[in-house]
């Protein structure tokens, strides 16, 4: 551990991976070295201090205590650290308020900060930050003031402002964020609808992403949400589009919280279903590298109508207004949005390792150069087997929202009776494609599903080797992509 300094990175990786045992005496050695390193050698201490997560947390506390930088002050907030009140007074008086002096007061919780915070709304470079901060810490009192601030900022800033409204969660904005709507500047006005949605508890449905102003003037927000499937159009035996418009969004994707000292406030993602966060389904970062992993299961949760549900599923042949009508207990509990409905047989097969999965396989085929262990889901999951080739080789996965170790063998063998004598009951997927161009080198299409009925039918076609049959909800501009995918699949 002498040679600490000297190391390089690789070597340091591989300390860091050394027994659980000597992690917090490597913290502790890496914390006595740092005072009197160079420049150059702390940032390999600072690497090492990263890479030791949790068990280095106590000495980046104690070195912030004795040196207070900058630098180690943002890798504090990054891990989400309150800093001692003494220590981040300090702070402020040899710093100044810069940005990660303003995310630590925001963790601190300490709500006499509150004033000092507020008077950052009016710079225009530290105002989304501060607002942010008095978010934390739950000043109301700056809410309105937080929204007026909209008015005067655009871009990053802008975003920035609307997510610290929707973390303050005071419904005190809605009134400002209206008025913006109808009198602010000509810009995109996504946040604020989503701002909106988030402070109001209503989802009206946008005819087009441009609605925005028109239909949030139109809505009548003093009568309650009614859910409404509409707009249903098939466009053949095995597609069809339709509207969901106030839905429930029991099944829903969003925006997570944003992480202490962010540089982006809206960046992972979630899929919930009901009021437990099921998978992270990571950024829309489109150079970043197709993420899905799983946060819980919890107790298994019926679906709406569930008897009707796989009633119509049982024995599915095509998709028709009726079939929308007979499923809507169920659409109604989607997000508001526009979906289309695909059915489609593809082959599965189950999936227990990370080496199975297309995580791991799609670059041992494509990127021999690439170092580190991919991101799988985490859980046994089902796949097609075979990639599209291509400019954009596709590859497709479809994950449990219950553990497939827990299939009820007995169900699963009735399942797979039923399809030896030729009967195809469906399963039902939330699915979405992310087209990525990984690392602006390698582009690549993913098309997920995540299971929200027919487990054990799935698990039976996987193991009858039998292509499964599934229909897909797929939202929004995905859908077109989705059905490219299940339409071009290979026989």
């Amino acid at each position: 551990m002498d040679d600490l300094l000297a190391a390089d990175y690789s070597k340091l990786d591989v300390l860091a991976a050394g027994p659980s045992s000597e992690r917090a005496a490597l913290a502790v050695r890496a914390g006595e070295l740092y005072p009197a390193a160079n420049d150059d050698q702390r940032r390999h201490l600072h690497y090492l201090l990263y890479l030791l997560g949790t068990d280095s947390d106590p000495v980046l506390l104690d070195l912030l205590t004795r040196l207070r930088t900058a630098r180690l002050l943002e890798e504090v907030v990054r891990r989400g650290l309150p800093v001692p009140e003494p220590v981040l007074d300090q702070l402020i008086k040899e710093l100044g308020y810069q940005p990660p002096v303003i995310d630590a007061a925001g963790l601190s919780g300490a709500r006499r900060r509150a004033k000092a915070l507020g008077t950052l709304l009016k710079d225009d470079d530290l105002c989304g930050r501060a607002a942010l901060a008095l978010a934390r810490i739950g000043a109301r009192e700056w809410t309105v003031p937080i929204a007026r601030r909209l008015f005067a900022s655009a871009g990053l800033v802008h975003t920035f402002l609307a997510v610290a409204l929707e973390e303050m969660g005071d419904p005190a904005a809605v009134p400002v964020l209206l008025d913006w709507l109808a009198n602010g500047p000509e810009q995109p006005a996504w946040d604020v609808h989503r701002a909106l949605v988030r402070l109001t508890g209503r989802s009206p449905l946008l005819p087009a992403p441009d609605d925005i102003r028109r239909v949030w003037a139109a809505l009548d927000r003093t009568a309650g949400p009614v859910p409404e499937v509409r707009d249903v159009v098939p466009d053949s035996p095995s597609a069809l589009r339709f509207s969901v418009d106030e839905g429930r969004a029991w099944v829903r994707v969003e925006f997570d919280a944003p992480s202490p000292g962010p540089t982006w406030p809206r960046w992972d993602q979630t899929l919930y279903i009901g009021d437990r966060a099921r998978f992270g389904v990571g950024s829309g970062c489109e150079t970043c590298e197709t993420t899905l992993h799983l946060l819980g299961f919890g107790p298994a949760e019926a679906l709406a109508g569930a008897d009707q549900v796989r009633e119509v599923l049982a024995g599915l042949r095509e998709l028709t207004t009726a079939t929308v009508r007979a499923l809507e207990p169920l659409l109604q509990e989607l997000e508001t949005g526009h979906y289309r409905m695909l059915l489609a047989d593809l082959p599965l097969e189950r999936v227990r390792t990370a080496e199975q999965s297309w995580w791991w396989l799609r670059r041992s085929e494509t990127r021999s150069a690439w170092e580190g262990d991919p991101d799988w889901p985490g859980i046994e999951h089902f796949q097609v087997p075979r990639a599209i080739p291509g400019e954009m080789p596709a590859y497709g996965s479809v994950v449990p929202s219950q553990p497939l170790d827990a299939l009820d063998p007995v169900t699963v063998g009735r399942y797979a009776e039923a399809i030896a004598r030729g009967e195809r009951p469906a399963a039902l997927l939330l699915a979405w494609a992310e087209d990525r161009y990984i690392s602006a080198e390698w582009p690549e299409r993913f098309v997920l599903g995540v299971v929200l009925d027919g487990h054990h039918r799935l698990a039976a076609y996987a193991a009858a080797g039998v292509p499964a049959r599934l229909v897909l909800l797929v939202q929004g501009e995905s859908g077109e992509t989705v059905e490219d995918f299940v339409r071009g699949y290979p026989g």
